[in-house]
């Protein structure tokens, strides 16, 4: 049995993929409904450091370390005996773009992580993608 484990959510958008990359790369943006805080401490690169805090959960701080504009972007947050990879994808659709978020626990304390946390990380990515999803649809709405 592997330290290897991973969660999932996903939401659907009217949103083009460019669209939705605007918005899922401006962490400023996305503060409000299910995100309490998020701040980028430098321009959206690898190497840009995300601090978000979900309602209900401790702040995290990620490192951008994958940009495939407008597809995917990576964020990497570590912990003692934890590390989390955050895939971020966005994949075209008949009727818009899907949003999907998982998060890849990897480490010694995996195994226990998940069985905390699994549940509520998919509850989560739900809320986020979809948060994400109407932040992108209201950009359209206003014209971008």
């Amino acid at each position: 049995m592997g330290n290897t484990r991973a969660f999932a959510g996903s939401s659907p958008c009217a949103a083009s993929a460019e669209d939705v990359w605007v918005v899922w790369t401006d962490p400023v943006g996305w503060t409000g409904d299910v995100i309490k805080k998020a701040t980028i401490d430098r321009p959206f690169a690898v190497g840009a450091k995300i601090a978000t805090q979900v309602v209900g959960s401790p702040a995290l701080t990620s490192t951008v370390t994958h940009v495939d504009r407008p597809l995917k972007w990576v964020g990497v947050a570590r912990t003692p005996g934890l590390t989390f990879t955050f895939d971020h994808i966005i994949e075209t659709t008949d009727s818009g773009t899907l949003l999907t978020e998982r998060a890849v626990l990897s480490g010694p304390f995996a195994g226990l992580a998940s069985r905390l946390l699994g549940n509520r990380l998919s509850v989560t990515f739900n809320n986020t993608t979809a948060h994400c999803a109407r932040l992108a649809e209201a950009r359209i709405a206003r014209g971008g």
